[in-house]
């Protein structure tokens, strides 16, 4: 019962917030009807350039920001090749996120001739509401979290209104769901994907700058340790559906915040570090077997 504690919940909530940011993220490229599977890439970007412009300028927002910015252009970049040029998606995406991974180790050594990782001189800060402090126990649960973890928590509401209640949210639904319908109605199904590319990219380089600037106030090779597919994978169990893939990011958050708890009862720690991975794998099984019964059941019903 020591593993259960508020203090879980709130390890689970700072564990969540990359997935989040990715995860909504990439729901909105989904919605579009574009797989994107770059978010590992964009969020290892995101957490590189957010460290390199926050120590050039000094200043964490315009890091995070151009950071942001950066992989809005790298998106951009990869969206032209999937959606002008016909390239494969999953395959170019495996190659973004091979370039993403080999390319911060260049620049990293190349513009600043470090290898191994970089610290910043900046890094997010703590928030703690006044409001809450007088609250029991929703205060310390809801206190000391980074700008960005408090932002992913609208996200949700904020998706939810631009996806079902804004013009932009119906054409990019009708883009993603029949794309020759959305045409004839005058709706530009190429303009329309790269404004969703675009948006992912900004979101996966908030989850990104999380991990960077908010987490370890550094960047590392490869820090981000396949968070981005895990991201990924809520998109794909949570069905497109905003409040399922918010609820299944947490639940993924929740998972990696139980298995750093957990390795400090004695349990293997190999075995535990699996325990996220593990639950993407069955997430990703369990969705295509839903829609496999799905698919028979239709077929039975003709």
């Amino acid at each position: 019962m020591d593993i259960f504690t508020l203090s879980l919940v709130s390890s689970a909530l700072v564990a969540a917030t990359p997935l989040i940011w990715a995860a909504m993220g990439g729901l909105v490229s989904h919605q579009a009807g574009i797989f994107n599977f770059t978010l590992e890439g964009l969020m290892l970007f995101g957490a590189f350039f957010s460290v390199l412009f926050g120590s050039l300028i000094g200043n964490v927002w315009a890091g995070i920001l151009l950071g942001g910015l950066m992989c809005v252009v790298l998106s951009v970049v990869w969206g032209w090749v999937v959606i002008d040029l016909g390239a494969d998606q999953i395959i170019s995406a495996l190659g973004f996120i091979l370039l993403a991974q080999g390319g911060t180790v260049f620049l990293m050594s190349a513009l600043l001739g470090q290898s191994g990782g970089i610290f910043s001189p900046v890094q997010l800060a703590m928030i703690n509401p006044l409001f809450l402090a007088s609250i029991p126990v929703l205060g310390p649960l809801l206190s000391n979290y980074t700008a960005l973890t408090y932002l992913s928590w609208l996200l949700l509401p904020l998706f939810l209104f631009v996806l079902y209640g804004t013009t932009f949210g119906l054409a990019l639904r009708a883009v993603g769901e029949k794309p020759e319908a959305a045409t004839a109605a005058g709706i530009s199904v190429r303009g329309i994907r790269y404004v969703a590319i675009a948006i992912t990219g900004f979101c996966a380089a908030m989850a990104g700058a999380q991990l960077s600037l908010g987490l370890l106030g550094m960047f590392t090779d490869n820090m981000t340790a396949g968070r981005g597919i895990i991201a990924f994978a809520a998109v794909v169990f949570g069905r497109h559906r905003p409040v399922t893939v918010f609820l299944v990011a947490l639940f993924f958050g929740f998972a990696g915040a139980l298995t750093d708890r957990l390795q400090g009862f004695g349990l293997p720690s190999e075995l535990l570090l699996t325990l996220p991975y593990l639950l993407t794998v069955v997430a990703l099984a369990a969705s295509g077997l839903m829609v496999m019964l799905r698919r028979k059941g239709v077929r039975r019903h003709i």
